[in-house]
């Protein structure tokens, strides 16, 4: 459970996420689970995003046949044609001429969406998973509870089997039974151990292995990064931005707002989210500075309103956020694994391969059913993930 960094909590009649805040595909595993659990949620609709260019935020409707919008559009929808190639999506985008008026509409929507930036993300892998098409691809969000909440419910048989607070160290699988030891020296036995760490600590060597992993592994784990990932949710006194208004993409600055409260009776909070080197940045900066870095951006599209409008405590006179900077989490390290240019769905599938009838990996950077980097994903990986223990140990090696 993260414990906010603030000293007053938001009044927000909706659930405030700072972790997962969308999911996709209402047909996808989670959508799966809001409908078993009849929850209330709400799809957030394309026509309703908005793009900045020039420093101005529309709709597409807004934008209409902008020559320079069109052609980001177009580059967005097409994305999945790119399958094969070995470039970053910044070369790509200029490799068909993309103006750089539009750079940073193409940065919220595609490298900051899927935790990088164009600069550093590769367009190659990323096509192949979005041509995999696993769910229909509609953008939800719950309405009534935060999707921690929902995990824990979902999973609640599981949890009295957990152990916490116990940060694996090493792992020993030359021995029979394989040996863990935890960061107080603690060590425990096991016939079989599934790996679900980040993949910036298996690349920071924040696990050990005994005897060390294999070279298809770590050369197929270094083309897939992992970067700094920010958050922070602003309230607001007014909707300054539109009441209808979903995604707001293209900022220089701040490559993704989300208006998080679309189909609740009060729509005033933002949340905001950076990744990649930008995050970096902004978890330089701290939480009161990046806050007011955000509010002069806001401040920029929309005439000065942000500041105006921001709500305040009512005794220090001190602006309402929360944020969570998870390159700063010491098991974390960062957001969510995104693939660097001329990696593949293969190296996804490589570092997801059982070792040895012993070793089992999972998490969002191992799914190979083109929702890595999402909750989905990391579910899809899990499902993977058990059925292969239970195929080892009805045939064991």
């Amino acid at each position: 459970i993260v414990k906010y960094p603030v000293i007053t909590q938001l009044s927000s009649d909706f659930p405030l996420e700072l972790g997962a805040q969308t999911i996709t595909g209402s047909d996808s595993i989670m959508g799966k689970i809001f409908q078993a659990y009849s929850l209330t949620s709400v799809e957030f609709l394309s026509a309703n995003n908005a793009f900045i260019l020039d420093n101005v935020a529309k709709t597409s409707s807004g934008w209409g046949s902008d020559s320079d919008f069109v052609a980001a559009k177009n580059f967005v929808a097409n994305v999945r044609n790119n399958t094969g190639s070995s470039l970053t999506v910044q070369q790509a985008a200029q490799a068909v001429g993309i103006n750089a008026r539009a750079s940073g509409m193409l940065n919220g929507q595609i490298g900051n969406y899927y935790g990088s930036s164009n600069e550093k993300l590769g367009i190659g892998a990323l096509a192949e998973g979005q041509k995999l098409q696993p769910t229909n691809g509609k953008v939800l969000g719950l309405r009534s509870n935060p999707l921690q909440d929902i995990l824990i419910s979902r999973f609640s048989g599981v949890q009295p089997l957990v152990k916490l607070s116990t940060p694996i160290t090493s792992i020993n699988y030359s021995s029979d039974p394989i040996v863990l030891t935890a960061k107080d020296g603690t060590t425990f036995q096991a016939n079989k151990v599934i790996v679900t760490v980040p993949v910036s600590i298996l690349k920071t060597g924040g696990l050990s292995f005994n005897p060390g992993l294999s070279g298809d592994f770590t050369g197929s784990l270094s083309k897939i990064g992992m970067g700094g990932s920010f958050r922070m949710l602003i309230e607001f006194k007014k909707n300054f931005w539109g009441s209808d208004t979903g995604f707001i993409w293209g900022s220089s600055n701040v490559p993704e707002y989300l208006s998080v409260g679309i189909g609740s009776d009060i729509n005033q909070t933002l949340s905001i989210t950076i990744n990649g080197d930008k995050a970096a940045s902004y978890s330089a900066l701290g939480g009161d500075l990046a806050l007011n870095a955000i509010l002069a951006d806001l401040d920029s599209l929309y005439g000065g309103q942000a500041t105006q409008f921001v709500r305040r405590d009512t005794t220090t006179l001190q602006p309402l956020y929360i944020f969570e900077d998870w390159s700063k989490r010491e098991y974390i390290l960062g957001g969510y694994s995104y693939p660097l240019a001329g990696a593949t769905n293969n190296d996804r599938k490589t570092i997801g391969q059982p070792v040895g009838g012993k070793l089992f990996f999972a998490g969002e950077a191992t799914d190979i059913t083109g929702q890595a980097g999402m909750v989905n994903g990391a579910l899809a990986s899990a499902e993977r993930c058990a059925q292969e223990v239970v195929t080892a140990i009805q045939k064991p090696s």
